[in-house]
């Protein structure tokens, strides 16, 4: 039942983004006022790239690189995995445990971002989903059992 499952169905709609010429001290104070560890790169509406706390991490902070000196376009991930809102969870799953990737944008046939969706956000669905699927279970009538006659020679 859950493979038939779609993108759709647990994508996060509210995407922050972000222009390539912010610096990465800006981002990163994005990131905390918005409580997320993802930026969408976008121009004129088109993904340009993937910032994350990680990437920010390993390129700015690793490296002693001063925040300010750098812009998110120089330090963000590009090119980027998409995927659309149709694919399936399973689709989705196998994608980002190949490519090593926890966020993937969603975008619409004309290549605009229409959300996001990351292992946690399909983990959790998962979750939610059992649990309700393990309520009806509870709810349903106990079962009865019949014990044939065995007999022994």
């Amino acid at each position: 039942m859950a493979m038939g499952l779609r993108l759709e169905d647990v994508v996060v709609r509210k995407v922050v983004t972000i222009s390539p010429e912010v610096s990465a001290r800006d981002a990163t104070d994005l990131m905390e006022e918005k409580s997320t560890s993802c930026l969408v790169v976008l121009v004129d509406g088109r993904i340009e790239g993937i910032l994350t706390s990680r990437d920010v991490i390993q390129r700015v902070v690793a490296r002693g690189v001063d925040p300010s000196g750098v812009t998110v376009g120089e330090i963000a991930t590009h090119p980027v995995i998409v995927l659309n809102p149709e694919s399936f969870l399973g689709e989705a799953i196998k994608v980002m445990l190949q490519r090593r990737i926890k966020k993937v944008p969603l975008i619409d046939g004309g290549g605009r971002l229409v959300g996001l969706v990351s292992l946690s956000d399909i983990v959790e669905f998962h979750s939610e989903l059992f649990s309700a699927l393990w309520e009806r279970i509870i709810m349903m009538e106990p079962a009865t059992f019949v014990e044939d006659e065995i007999c022994v020679a």
